[in-house]
């Protein structure tokens, strides 16, 4: 954010009643430009956990994209821009496929960058391993979430990520870059694995090791699921926004 749009914030935030940010990140974020923390509430956007959660079934989804039904299917559902640095993701499966050739790669998004990442893949020679996948409706998701055995964020710029915390209410295992947006929800080997930003070699380790461990996988997805549940329902959200609006009325 250049400097006068950092000082009009500033300016607007000082005159609020309340500031409602989606993760502790961004809190500290708004502290440092002097706002008090005692009126800065974290609150994130939220899961529909009646709709996304580990009973969704993606085996269409699968059948539809042509993946075997014993693949290992890793999922990105991050647009095609920049700094979602889709790129390291497909950079990293070619040392995956060397070891494990029944892996796909189901890629979801849309961007500026989508015809750069197909390029990418044809370059590596690793596009029989990808399926690309147009957004679809909000209610078609869990089936596509379904569909995979690990989800991975490759984003080095991120708060609190809705699309992390979907995959983690279909209890998916997540694979996610080491930020500040992430920790709030990925504790390493706990709940899922953590990497440093824009390191394909140690994100295809990490894929490996989950690929290569069931048990490890079920676990870090049961927790997320309990942990999406206990901090991120939608209504439990929406019940806390509405206190702050009925607040400052």
């Amino acid at each position: 954010m250049s400097l006068p749009r950092r000082f009009l914030a500033a300016k607007v935030a000082m005159k609020a009643f309340r500031i409602v940010v989606d993760a502790n990140c961004m809190k500290r974020i708004w502290e440092h430009t002097g706002i008090s923390g005692n009126k800065i509430e974290v609150i994130p956007f939220g899961v529909d956990t009646n709709l996304f959660n580990p009973n969704a079934n993606g085996k269409y989804v699968r059948k539809g994209l042509g993946i075997e039904k014993d693949a290992i299917v890793i999922v990105s559902t991050r647009p095609f821009f920049d700094h979602y640095n889709i790129e390291c993701l497909i950079k990293a499966i070619p040392i995956i496929v060397k070891k494990h050739g029944n892996v796909f790669f189901m890629i979801k998004g849309k961007g500026p960058l989508r015809d750069n990442i197909r390029r990418l893949t044809r370059k590596l020679h690793v596009e029989q391993y990808v399926r690309f996948s147009n957004p679809v409706p909000y209610s078609r998701m869990p089936q596509y979430l379904a569909a995979a055995n690990i989800y991975v964020s490759p984003s080095f710029i991120d708060s609190t990520s809705v699309s992390l915390l979907e995959a983690m209410a279909c209890g998916l295992p997540p694979i996610t870059t080491d930020i500040s947006g992430n920790r709030e929800w990925i504790k390493d080997e706990v709940n899922g694995l953590l990497y440093p930003p824009k390191d394909h070699e140690a994100l295809s380790e990490r894929i490996i090791r989950l690929i290569e461990n069931e048990d490890l996988r079920k676990r870090f997805g049961e927790r997320c699921f309990q942990e999406v549940r206990e901090r991120a329902a939608w209504t439990d959200c929406v019940s806390k926004m509405e206190t702050i609006y009925r607040s400052v009325i």
